[in-house]
């Protein structure tokens, strides 16, 4: 069961809900569609077994409702964006905290993506590669026995795991490549069992990031349209498959450049993703009451400290009242630092840094605005209401050795920075508080990560 927020065409055995109720949208959808599993979860619907017509109209769920028997629809909704809002914040304290927040591209990766054009490919067989595939034994649903183990058939929902089983099976280890009944690649981290109509490619040798890629050229090559139901793709397609990989000079398959090409693909997907956390937190935080987010505030990690890209406007773009308050006629700089160690840092050290060089979230193109900055304005992530302002008196360029020398709360910073020297401002800002300049700022373009250092100028 799916929401279809656009137009689409169904085979005949899809049975498509109209709804006879105002109003109806995506949040009240979701919870019809959760309400629906849970009241079938029991019916053991299969090919012999099919949810029709006549199972729908005999289908009775349980929604929300008011004290006069109406559903509750204000309550679906917000309580929806209650539960995607935990969910983002879940998902953000993740990227967090496994480092996959950090996805800045090193030099290695940035010049593996620029050399991509210039890879010498070649043809390789996969059992010349990885020697004879292995297929799984069948298992009937019925024989399954509830368990730990991932067991995998085919197709793409859930990434083809149908079970969790306890049966005594062959066990493939993990690291490895599985290509089902149709033709469909899917790489493993973990140990499973698997059908009959699977086929294991044994990629353990490799490095992760080198077998992502060997799975996704197995899945260029296997999953062509031809394999279905009547052809299933087995074992012995595995082991006459040919796949396309970068190549040595030598002729032999080069997995350092795949490994560094998934590595830097992978950082710009997570990129993406964290940017879309971002974007879906911010439309929903005036609608929810947020509770506070469950990070570890002595952490520090690049995309907060300076985030992707910076931001420069004009006080026009903002009201009178806080046009008034900084005057209008100088530049500030608004900045965000996220926990007390950084903050910490910034005091002790009378110092803010932003960007420079080469990267995402440089300030290089703006590099006359630095001279005329006066002003610094810093709030807490999470908290635009915990503001503090502080005088630029100078401004330098410094590398990353110097800022480590003075104990710079990040392991690998990048290669340049300029440091604007600060110091207290005594300044009542209260009424910037009272405006929400923080977050009429933040507003201006709600696509930008959250921690965007802005400036801006007359």
């Amino acid at each position: 069961m799916y929401y279809q927020k656009d137009d689409f065409i169904g085979y005949q055995h899809i049975q498509h809900f109209v709804p006879k109720f105002e109003p109806f949208n995506r949040s009240i959808a979701l919870m019809i569609i959760s309400a629906t599993r849970v009241s079938t979860s029991n019916a053991d619907y299969d090919y012999a077994h099919k949810f029709n017509r006549d199972a729908m109209r005999s289908t009775v769920i349980q929604l929300p409702q008011t004290s006069s028997g109406e559903i509750n629809f204000v309550f679906i909704e917000d309580f929806v964006r209650e539960l995607e809002e935990s969910r983002l914040r879940e998902l953000e304290a993740y990227l967090l905290t496994t480092g996959l927040n950090d996805f800045e591209l090193t030099d290695d990766d940035q010049t593996s993506l620029e050399q991509f054009d210039n890879i010498l490919w070649k043809e390789f067989n996969l059992h010349d590669l990885f020697g004879k595939s292995t297929r799984g034994k069948r298992l009937k649903g019925e024989d399954r026995t509830p368990g730990l183990l991932p067991f995998v058939t085919a197709g793409e929902a859930n990434t083809g795991i149908s079970a969790f089983i306890g049966n005594k099976v062959d066990v493939f280890s993990q690291n490895t490549t599985t290509i089902d009944m149709f033709g469909s690649a899917k790489y493993r981290n973990y140990n499973y069992g698997a059908d009959d109509h699977v086929a294991v490619v044994h990629t353990e040798n490799l490095t992760k990031h080198a077998a992502v890629f060997v799975t996704t050229a197995c899945h260029k090559a296997a999953h062509t349209g031809k394999f279905n139901y009547g052809h299933n793709f087995y074992a012995k397609d595995a082991d006459d498959l040919n796949i396309m990989l970068p190549a040595k000079t030598d002729g032999h398959p080069d997995f350092i450049i795949m490994e560094r090409l998934i590595a830097a693909i992978q950082k710009m997907v997570i990129a993406d993703v964290a940017k879309y956390t971002n974007r879906r937190l911010e439309a929903t935080q005036q609608i929810v009451e947020s509770t506070p987010v469950p990070y570890d505030t002595n952490d520090v990690s690049d995309y907060w400290l300076a985030a992707d890209p910076f931001e420069c406007y004009k006080w026009n773009r903002f009201d009178q009242d806080i046009t008034d308050f900084f005057g209008g006629d100088k530049t500030i700089l608004v900045g965000c630092y996220k926990g007390k160690k950084h903050y910490d840092w910034i005091r002790a050290h009378n110092i803010y840094n932003i960007r420079l060089g080469k990267t995402k979230g440089s300030m290089e193109e703006k590099h006359s605005l630095f001279g005329n900055t006066s002003l610094l304005v810093l709030y807490e992530y999470g908290k635009p209401n915990k503001l503090s302002a502080y005088k630029i008196v100078d401004h330098q360029e410094m590398s990353k050795e110097e800022l480590l020398e003075m104990d710079y709360p990040k392991e690998r910073p990048r290669k340049s920075y300029m440091t604007f020297s600060i110091t207290p401002a005594e300044m009542d800002l209260e009424p910037l508080v009272n405006q929400r300049f923080i977050k009429k700022l933040i507003e201006i373009d709600s696509s930008n990560a959250k921690g965007t250092p802005v400036f801006i100028e007359p």
